[in-house]
């Protein structure tokens, strides 16, 4: 017996390709598609315009991945929702969902998702680093968080999901064949219908996925974790990326708007006496100055077992100010749920450590 297939991973044409095989009509793939992608069905049982023969043949040859929530904490303010999964095999990783109102009034759910369990990249500051290496996430379950987001949105008085970030636990470019089928699952008008411009892809600069991306031609938003404009600090920061200097990741940048027509954002997380100096700031500044980019400068999440510290508001304000003042756009992130572990890795760290003295 073959092992089961994995309806969230299967793209229409998938189950089109599987309703002929087992003898059922291509419109009924249209349908275990919506039920899967758009309404969120947790089990057979929900597929209920299907012949009860039908369920039973699926949950022969099929499954739907179904992640157990272990734990969900909530900010004070009401805007964050941070969930800790377990996967089919055991697995935990971590999801988080940011709700807010745009100025203009329009109203934004966004689901920051993961790729992997765990991330080789050895980022110094990041919580998932400490657990090292885990294994790359299925595009199944990557679409699992998104439902359960969208679950959590409409719970909150959001009429939908309606942006998708690739910025959770793990390097989504060194998962990138679950990454595109992810995007276009989240993108197909059968599915949740997000556009591929309100879905980002965040990479700590892994030249190689970079180009790999933009020869996929969709027209998504690729942000890349910066956080100095020096060989030297990154590579105490990003040992990981140490492989792909600024200058080549500036150069796969370019390129990638050139291919896709989208601006890069660069994230630069501020951590107080490594690259929040006036000097760095300069150094950003003349780095990212005539690029058709914006810089979001992040206050960093403290993590206590990394031994950095996150800079003070008025020390963000004084870096933003210079880098401003060489024609850069800024924008300054608003902290989010740093009193319910919020950074990668924090509170599936909390809770194997927990398991571990129970």
């Amino acid at each position: 017996m073959p092992e089961k297939l994995d309806l969230r991973s299967l793209a229409q044409e998938d189950m089109t390709e599987l309703a002929q095989k087992l003898g059922w009509p291509p419109y009924r793939a249209r349908q275990i598609f919506a039920w899967v992608h758009k309404h969120g069905a947790q089990d057979f049982a929900d597929l209920k315009n299907l012949p009860a023969g039908l369920r039973q043949a699926l949950s022969e040859y099929t499954y739907i991945d179904r992640p157990q929530v272990l734990a969900r904490r909530e900010s004070s303010a009401g805007d964050t929702v941070k969930l800790l999964l377990s996967l089919r095999d055991g697995v935990k990783i971590e999801m988080a969902v940011l709700l807010y109102h745009r100025q203009n009034s329009r109203e934004r759910a966004t689901c920051c998702v993961s790729t992997q369990s765990g991330c080789v990249m050895r980022c110094a500051f990041c919580a998932t680093a400490l657990s090292g290496p885990g294994r790359d996430l299925s595009p199944g379950e990557i679409v699992s968080q998104a439902l359960l987001a969208q679950q959590i949105a409409r719970e909150k008085g959001f009429p939908a999901l309606t942006n998708i970030v690739y910025m959770g636990m793990g390097e989504p470019l060194l998962n990138l064949a679950s990454v595109k089928k992810s995007l276009l699952l989240f993108n197909a008008e059968e599915g949740l219908n997000i556009g591929m411009r309100r879905m980002t892809v965040s990479t700590c600069g892994i030249v190689p996925g970079i180009y790999e991306l933009a020869a996929w031609g969709k027209p998504v938003c690729l942000a890349v974790s910066l956080h100095s404009a020096s060989d030297e600090t990154r590579r105490r920061l990003m040992p990981g990326a140490a492989a792909h200097p600024v200058s080549e990741l500036m150069k796969a940048c370019r390129h990638y708007q050139e291919k896709t027509g989208e601006r890069v954002t660069f994230e630069y997380a501020l951590f107080a006496g490594v690259n929040d100096s006036d000097a760095e700031a300069r150094r950003l500044g003349a780095l990212l100055r005539g690029e058709r980019a914006l810089l979001n400068l992040i206050p960093a999440n403290f993590v206590a077992e990394t031994g950095f510290s996150p800079s003070g508001v008025e020390k963000i304000k004084d870096f933003s100010g210079i880098v401003a003042s060489y024609g850069v756009e800024v924008s300054a992130r608003e902290p989010r749920g740093a009193d319910i572990d919020a950074a990668c890795g924090q509170l599936r760290g909390k809770y194997v450590e927990n398991s571990d003295k129970a």
